[in-house]
């Protein structure tokens, strides 16, 4: 029998807290570039049209909260560190483990940033990424 798993969302407040360590941490531009594109980024993975998930499986919701955050470039400074945080914990704390490297993660996300990989990009790098349930 299958279960059906509850899904954490990642709201708000959650990557506002994410960056705020980020600015803590690194030494890099403090603060919000605008704040209806952050908003916009993280809601949108969460989004329905006509009682249908826009976004329906956790890759997609977590591949579109990366784009978004990395794309609306929400922050002063340090957005795709904030992207890639935000979307690790999300899948996470959602029960689904990646193995890649510092330097398969690093490309990635500087490839979403260059316009070389869209959200379904980011959806197949989490596919080929993620580890097997046991």
């Amino acid at each position: 029998m299958k279960h059906e798993q509850i899904l954490i969302e990642i709201i708000l407040e959650d990557v506002l807290a994410f960056h705020e360590e980020m600015e803590q941490r690194y030494v890099m531009d403090k603060g919000i570039h605008d704040m209806n594109l952050l908003e916009s980024a993280v809601s949108t993975p969460f989004q329905s049209f006509a009682g249908e998930e826009l976004y329906p499986t956790i890759l997609d919701k977590a591949a579109r909260l990366c784009y978004g955050l990395t794309k609306n470039h929400p922050f002063r400074d340090g957005n795709k560190r904030s992207a890639i945080h935000s979307m690790l914990v999300f899948l996470y704390i959602n029960g689904i483990d990646l193995d890649y490297t510092q330097q398969e993660l690093e490309d990635m996300v500087v490839d979403v940033a260059a316009d070389n990989l869209d959200s379904d990009g980011i959806k197949q790098w989490l596919l080929k990424h993620k580890k097997m349930e046991t």
